[in-house]
């Protein structure tokens, strides 16, 4: 992929040993494109969390709107989003994923795992609240074949506000607890929507037609066995699929709230 002539310093990736609070700041404030965490998970724990995946029943995300197909366990709130709202049924769809992951015989639930990489970086740290419940934290997400080009924005995609306390920053954090020999890599570029961008939207589906990052500077990161990457998804962003092999993460949304708190959500 061919980058501008003129590129941004600061549109780049950078590696940590743990997630700092002058990480976050850093991609709040736009001083980095992403961070990247090697190691944040052994590659015994990554093993022992997809063995026991094999027994959790995965569902697909609305086929109708997410094509490739992409598996996963645990509720996404775009599934459950209505007119602008969250419906009712994602609180149910949370606690049967909260009970199920229970029987899998493991010692970190998928909130646990989101939660603990933020503790030493921001001491108020704890999943969003709707309507004073406590949202889902940890989706497990199996994207073999790729994604369509796309942002994540909770601000745009839901009326009024998603959480009880308005979200000032989104940022997006997965681990990835199987990667393919080759390919899945996720691609950044340093672009976020604007309003002529729906004439490049793909019919039916959440993304858009990858030229609307045409001319935009771009960063390829290829994740590896344990990783924990955190970048800014109002960025558009994709994954490519997999040449052979399996990649499965488990992530969620961070979000910066206006009392200076950080909220997770799935």
């Amino acid at each position: 992929m061919q980058q501008p002539r003129n590129t941004d310093p600061l549109f780049v990736a950078v590696e940590s040993d743990v997630i700092t609070r002058a990480d976050v700041a850093g991609l709040v404030a736009g001083r980095l494109a992403a961070l990247r965490v090697p190691g944040l998970l052994s590659p015994a724990r990554c093993h022992a969390i997809t063995a026991a995946l094999a027994a959790a029943p995965m569902d697909r995300y609305e086929e109708s709107r997410v094509f490739p197909v992409v598996a996963k366990f645990g509720p996404a709130i775009n599934d459950h989003r209505d007119a602008g709202d969250l419906r009712e049924d994602y609180w149910d769809a949370a606690r049967a994923a909260e009970k199920t992951w229970s029987t899998l015989g493991l010692s970190d639930a998928p909130r646990e795992l989101c939660l603990a990489a933020f503790r030493a970086a921001w001491p108020d740290v704890a999943p969003g609240r709707r309507q004073r419940r406590e949202m889902h934290v940890g989706i497990v997400r199996e994207i073999n074949a790729g994604l369509q080009v796309h942002f994540d924005d909770a601000v745009r995609e839901y009326a009024g506000r998603l959480l009880d306390t308005d979200v000032v920053a989104q940022l997006a954090f997965n681990i990835y607890v199987r990667v393919p020999p080759a390919g899945g890599e996720t691609v950044l570029w340093r672009r976020r929507w604007q309003p002529d961008d729906e004439d490049l939207r793909v019919p039916g589906g959440y993304g858009y037609d990858e030229s609307v990052t045409a001319d935009a500077q771009s960063l390829t990161l290829r994740p590896t066995l344990g990783e924990g990457f955190l970048f800014d998804p109002r960025h558009y962003h994709t994954v490519r699929p997999a040449t052979d092999g399996r990649r499965i993460s488990i992530g969620c949304f961070v979000g910066l709230t206006d009392d200076g708190r950080l909220a997770l959500w799935s």
